[in-house]
C-alpha cells in the first residue's frame, strides 16, 4: 500500500512538473507577480508609500453650508466691503439688473458645480465630517473709490479640493478661453504681502497674472480683462499649476488638499491700464490673504495628520 501511495505521489509530482514545463511562461509570470506584490507590500509599509490621498479636514472655525459654500470670510476687510445690495453692480440700459440675491454673493448653477466637481456624492458624505470640497465666491467694493471707477469692484474666489485625484483642471487660461475669450499671455507677479503666517511669510506672494481679450458680438476685439491666481498646496504657496499636479501625484504624500485662490476686477467697465489694475490687485490681496489663509489648513496641520497615521 505504501508503494502505491508513493507511486501516486511520485506520479502527482511528475504530472505537476510536466504541467509547469508545458506552461512555463504562465508560471514565470505568476512567480514574478507574487514577488512584485510582496515587494510592493513591503515598500508600502517600510517606505510609507501612500496608495491613496486622504482628505484633509477644514481648518478650525471654517463653516460650509449645504450648498458647499464656505461662509466664514468677513463681510469687511479693510476698505473692502461685501456688496450686500441687489442691482448695484450689474446694469442694462442704465437700469439695475436684479435677481433677488445680493450682488456680492453670486449663485453657482448646478452645471457649473458639476464642472467644478464640488457638491458631488462624495462631498455630500464628507460634509458632516468637515472633509468635503467647498467654494467661496464673493464680490467686494472698494469703499474709497467712486461708483464708476473701473477698480471699485473685486471678485474673490477660493476653491478647496481634498481627498481626491482632481489634478487642477480649472485655471483661467482654460476656463476663460472655453467661455469665448482670447488668451493673450500669462506671467508671474509678486504681490507684496508682509505679515502672513507660516509658509506664506516672506514679504511677497507669487501670483499668476493672465490677460485676456474679449470678442464682441460683431466678431471684433473688445475690452481686455485680467485674472490673478495662486494655490495653497498642503499649506504652502505654489503659483504653478504644473507643480501642483506633480506634487499631488507624489506617492509619499498621504494627506492632500489644494486650494485655488483667484481674484479679478469685476469687468463692469473696461480696465484700460494694466499697471493700475496690478496696483489695485496688490492692495486687495494684502487685505484678503490673511483671511483666506486662516480658512485653509496649514503645513503643521498636515504634518500632525501624517504623524498620527490618521486618515483625516
Amino acid at each position: 500500500m505504501n508503494g502505491q501511495a508513493n507511486g501516486s505521489a511520485g506520479g502527482g509530482v511528475g504530472a505537476a512538473l510536466s504541467w509547469c514545463g508545458a506552461n512555463r511562461h504562465f508560471v514565470a509570470a505568476a512567480v514574478l507577480l507574487g514577488a512584485t506584490a510582496a515587494g510592493w507590500s513591503v515598500a508600502v509599509r517600510v517606505l510609507k508609500i501612500a496608495t491613496r490621498k486622504y482628505a484633509v479636514p477644514w481648518a478650525e472655525g471654517v463653516e460650509v453650508d449645504g450648498s458647499f459654500r464656505m461662509t466664514t470670510l468677513p463681510d469687511r476687510m479693510g476698505p473692502y466691503e461685501l456688496v450686500a445690495e441687489d442691482g448695484e453692480i450689474y446694469r442694462r440700459d442704465g437700469q439695475p439688473v436684479t435677481d433677488g440675491e445680493p450682488d456680492g454673493l453670486p449663485s453657482m448653477p448646478d452645471d457649473v458645480m458639476e464642472l467644478l466637481k464640488i457638491g458631488t456624492a462624495t462631498d455630500e458624505g464628507n460634509l458632516s465630517e468637515r472633509k468635503s470640497n467647498w467654494l467661496c465666491v464673493r464680490i467686494y467694493r472698494d469703499s474709497r473709490l467712486p461708483r464708476r471707477h473701473p477698480l471699485r469692484y473685486w471678485r474673490l474666489e477660493t476653491y478647496y479640493y481634498t481627498g481626491g485625484v482632481d489634478l487642477v483642471p480649472h485655471v483661467p487660461e482654460i476656463c476663460a478661453v472655453a467661455g469665448g475669450a482670447t488668451h493673450l499671455r500669462t506671467d508671474t507677479m509678486a504681490i507684496r504681502a508682509p505679515g502672513l503666517p507660516g509658509a506664506w511669510a516672506g514679504g511677497s506672494v507669487e501670483f499668476r497674472r493672465a490677460l485676456f481679450q474679449k470678442t464682441n458680438l460683431s466678431g471684433t476685439r473688445g475690452t481686455q480683462f485680467v485674472q490673478y491666481y495662486t494655490f495653497s498646496l498642503n499649506g504652502e504657496p505654489e503659483s504653478r499649476r504644473e507643480m501642483v499636479r506633480l506634487r499631488l501625484t507624489n506617492p509619499f504624500v498621504r494627506h492632500a488638499y489644494f486650494a485655488k485662490i483667484q481674484f479679478a476686477p469685476v469687468p463692469v467697465y473696461a480696465v484700460t491700464s494694466a499697471a493700475a489694475a496690478d496696483a489695485g490687485a496688490e492692495q486687495f490681496a494684502q487685505q484678503f490673504l490673511p483671511h483666506v489663509l486662516k480658512a485653509l489648513p496649514t503645513v503643521a496641520d498636515i504634518e500632525a495628520l501624517d504623524a498620527g497615521g490618521s486618515d483625516g
